[in-house]
């Protein structure tokens, strides 16, 4: 074995060490966020529930879209967004939020947005449960491309992961991140064909401009999977994973160049 191939795998052998860590980290803070409650883990449902259904009502019945299978075409890009748009909002006060674990017990410090991640990822599994059991009644035809689904939605938490790590370093220093972000969740919601497809802006330099963005990438690759039952293309396929590799390389970088004079901050 190569001292390259060593030196990949010797962080990833560290991370697994702790696996019983985040274990435990991910079943804690599921039990302790519905403890109590009479609908337990169906409340992780409401949300999306309510807004996919608020955004149904808008544009099915109000403002009325002549696009085909187009509830199944929101639904899908609200059904993502919504994870992403969460996992984004949370991230900021990952780190300070658990500054006091931090401070008495060492362990990697990448296993709290990872932990994050994976417990949000767990209860959005429920809502991407629904849009399976409705994929048919709304529209949808399955294919055999939708067993790439799952390569695509690691690209896709990827993606989002590495765009945790830097908003959670960088919120230990600049605190009015959070409100920034939360604002640039709303704007960016709307720059994104979520409610619209691309071929309703007439402008061809705003079309270009949103092909080029990341949020534009992972939503046009679910409705090409789900809405158009069409494989994406090779050049989304490629994009994409360039802008979750950058963001990975960015966010790691970050995080643990920041990292060893972290824990004094918080």
């Amino acid at each position: 074995m190569t001292a390259a191939v060593q030196s990949l795998l010797k962080p990833l052998q560290r991370w697994w060490n702790y696996r019983d860590l985040v274990r435990n980290l991910v079943a804690k803070e599921i039990k302790i966020r519905y403890q109590g409650t009479a609908l337990g883990f169906a409340w992780s449902l409401m949300n999306p529930l309510m807004i996919t259904l608020m955004y149904l009502v808008v544009f099915t019945y109000v403002f009325r879209s002549n696009l085909p299978g187009y509830p199944l075409f929101m639904v899908v890009g609200i059904i993502h967004w919504n994870l992403f748009s969460l996992l984004v909002m949370q991230s900021s006060e990952l780190l300070v939020g658990n500054g006091d674990l931090l401070k008495k017990i060492y362990f990697p410090r990448l296993l709290v947005p990872l932990s994050n991640l994976l417990v949000n990822a767990t209860l959005w599994l429920m809502a991407l449960g629904i849009l399976l059991v409705l994929y048919v009644p709304l529209g949808g035809t399955w294919h055999l491309g939708l067993l790439l689904y799952p390569f695509y939605l690691l690209l896709f938490l990827g993606f989002t992961f590495g765009i945790m790590l830097t908003l959670s370093v960088l919120y230990v220093d600049f605190r009015d991140l959070k409100h920034l972000v939360e604002v640039f969740i709303q704007l960016l919601f709307w720059a994104t064909p979520i409610v619209y497809p691309l071929s309703r802006i007439h402008h061809p330099l705003i079309v270009s401009l949103m092909k080029l963005s990341p949020f534009a990438e992972f939503s046009l690759i679910f409705q090409s999977l789900f809405w158009a039952d069409t494989l994406p293309s090779w050049k989304l396929t490629l994009g994409f994973a360039l802008w979750t590799a950058l963001s990975l390389v960015v966010g790691l970088t970050l995080f643990y160049r920041r990292g060893a004079r972290l824990i004094e901050r918080l």
